[in-house]
């Protein structure tokens, strides 16, 4: 950034109240060229074809499509990103021909919207997947009511579909060449962050590594089949991810004795990233452990040295749960028609949606499908906060209608709009990196040429556009916010509780070395504290009134991971040599974590847990017995006492 736009911006900066610094702050993210790229290839193209044709018309629904399905490439392996992708495309070309359909029949086309809005909250609800659809859904169907378009329904949802398959055939041109690209590169990334474990273990680096561990599951087991344990290659990856972890506890607790690791060990990471990468094999050196920790550290490292040269992988290296299709689909369901969050939100989209649909009959708003899209977009509940993206959405279309008047003001009708057309799409993959305001302003642009691209209507629709924005987020907060009590009460104290069950359940059989799952274990622990993690930095976006009671609950929070970690610590020094604790001892520290669950979920204070004074447990005990402290210190006011999702 420029330094002058840089002092402009620290002033606005200091000038704004923090909660709205903190709701439309961008978050890092670097240009990604590849899927820039083909975001503005796949949305030109058709165009481009239409007004060769003579017929813009034909390139509009094509490039919608291959639009949406490229948003909806969210990275990760192939197989993963064909569902995603194919998804979203097969349910807008659905949704578009049921909205062209539903058109011009007065209050049934308003109840076919709220129809397909139960159906795609339903939907979303589903995983990554099903939001995808549902959004999808939703938003053609919107399009499919808004804007009439010569040819059959039918016909111009293939159109659609169209585009979708040229957005999946340049996305996947790679596969056949390199089909397991993404689940590798997700590996290395994890051992790039390990290496960087070795000299830096504060909070910031380790929580780097643990979210870049959780993507690199995600990613890997994402992309196994239903039989996984046949494939060699993915299989080796797991393993090579369990090593990893095994190698980042062995590291904080090598910390806890007040030791740095061996240089020689760092620089066999570096020899593993490089071999992963395609190099040479690493090597390990031979060297005497006179202490637990160092003995876990060069295990762990030889374990991940020997996978990445090609050996075997051992039994207790390839911990995974295995899903039979049976056991998902019940899982969709119990989410879909079990989950309380999940109905509310089907009863906030519904009613919106019904009053968005019905003030497009009177007729009030030029474009009153743009009211109905805002409506759809804001309140998505995997997108973060309500409020936060009303308020980013506001802002962002703003700026964007001022980009885009400039354009039309500049660029003359026809072929010359795709260049900046071209831009803005390119800039679209970005913007959603950053957040959904930046988003927003590149996307309300590009809304506005293409559809000047259909109407000729120049700058006075960037007038209608910014109108009926503003209109659907008022809509959003006086119905689907202000008036809901799950509104003003982040979800923060529910998820804290179950990460506190989550780390109760791995401590429970932590140093069983019987137990076939306790890498599973460890491993769901600390999915749970992310996942809480997640939810309050959604909570913090929130207004004063919500923000500053979910902040008490950082404190607790960062006492939980020390005790996630000081178990996992624990449990590496224990297989190697230190004296393992007693029964009993486990027993206590597990009861004490079920009980600060219990209380977190009533609302109570925590008692004083009665733990056995072992030398073996005391960084557990220690740890414990700090959450529940903390804990107790911020039961006057939770601040996120909600109802359980």
């Amino acid at each position: 950034m420029p330094p002058g736009f840089r002092r402009v911006a620290d002033r606005l900066t200091d000038a704004a109240p923090g909660w709205l610094v903190e709701t439309v702050r961008p978050a890092p993210a670097a240009l990604r060229w590849g899927p820039m790229l083909r975001m503005a290839v796949v949305v030109t193209a058709p165009l481009l074809m239409g007004l060769a044709a003579g017929r813009i018309s034909l390139g509009i629904l094509p490039a919608m499509g291959a639009m949406a399905t490229s948003m909806a490439d969210r990275g990760g392996s192939y197989r993963a990103r064909i569902i995603m992708m194919s998804a979203a495309g097969l349910a807008g070309a659905l949704g578009y021909a049921v909205g062209a359909l539903a058109r011009g029949h007065g209050w049934w086309t308003v109840l076919v919207v709220v129809a397909v809005s139960v159906v795609s909250a339903l939907i979303s609800a589903a995983g990554a997947a099903g939001s995808a659809a549902g959004l999808q859904l939703l938003v053609m169907i919107i399009l499919g009511t808004g804007i009439p378009l010569p040819g059959p329904p039918a016909m111009n949802a293939l159109s659609f579909l169209l585009g979708t398959l040229l957005a999946l055939v340049l996305a996947l041109a790679r596969w056949p060449l390199h089909p397991r690209e993404a689940e590798e590169a997700a590996v290395i990334a994890v051992y790039r962050l390990l290496g960087l474990l070795f000299t830096e273990r504060d909070r910031e680096t380790v929580a780097a590594f643990d979210g870049a561990l959780r993507n690199g599951y995600a990613t890997v087991l994402g992309a196994r089949s239903a039989a996984m344990g046949k494939d060699a290659a993915r299989t080796r990856l797991v393993a090579l991810l369990n090593q990893a972890s095994l190698i980042r506890n062995a590291l904080l607790s090598l910390c806890q004795e007040g030791r740095d690791p061996p240089r020689d060990l760092r620089f066999t990471v570096d020899e593993i990233v490089d071999s992963l990468a395609g190099g040479r094999e690493p090597s390990v050196p031979e060297r005497e452990c006179d202490s637990p920790a160092l003995c876990a550290l060069h295990y762990a490292v030889r374990g991940a040295a020997e996978l990445a040269s090609g050996g075997d992988v051992a039994g207790e290296q390839l911990p995974y749960e295995p899903v039979g299709r049976r056991q998902r689909l019940r899982s969709i369901w119990e989410k879909v028609w079990y989950g309380h969050l999940a109905r509310v939100y089907v009863i906030r989209l519904a009613l919106c949606m019904g009053v968005a649909s019905a003030v497009s009959l009177a007729g009030w708003f030029e474009r009153s499908y743009w009211v109905m899209l805002t409506v759809a977009l804001i309140l998505k509940p995997d997108f973060g906060s309500v409020f936060a993206r009303a308020v980013q959405r506001a802002l962002g279309t703003f700026v964007g209608i001022l980009i885009g008047t400039v354009v039309l003001l500049v660029v003359p009708y026809g072929p010359a709009l795709l260049i900046p057309l071209a831009a803005f799409a390119a800039l679209l993959p970005y913007g959603l990196q950053r957040n959904w305001g930046l988003m927003s302003t590149f996307q309300a642009p590009l809304v506005l040429l293409l559809v000047d691209l259909l109407t000729q209507g120049g700058p006075k629709l960037a007038e209608v556009r910014l109108v009926d924005t503003v209109a659907g987020c008022v809509i959003v907060l006086l119905l689907g916010y202000l008036p809901w009590p799950t509104s003003w009460e982040a979800p923060v104290g529910p998820r804290f509780a179950d990460a506190v069950s989550a780390a109760a359940d791995y401590l429970r059989h932590a140093f069983d070395l019987r137990y076939g799952q306790r890498a599973l274990l460890r491993r769901k622990a600390y999915d749970a504290l992310a996942d809480m993690r997640t939810v309050f930095q959604r909570a913090v976006t929130e207004p004063p009134a919500i923000s500053r009671r979910v902040t008490t609950w950082l404190p607790a929070m960062t006492a939980l991971e020390q005790v996630a970690d000081a178990t996992a610590t624990t449990v590496a020094r224990t297989e190697h040599g230190a004296s393992p604790p007693s029964e009993e001892g486990v027993r206590a520290l597990v009861t004490a974590l079920e009980d600060i669950a219990a209380d977190v979920r009533e609302g109570h204070s925590p008692a004083e847990p009665e733990l056995t004074d072992e030398e073996s447990l005391e960084q557990v005990n220690s740890a414990v017995r700090g959450l529940r402290d903390t804990v107790s210190d911020e039961r006057t006011d939770t601040g996120g006492r909600a109802e359980t999702p």
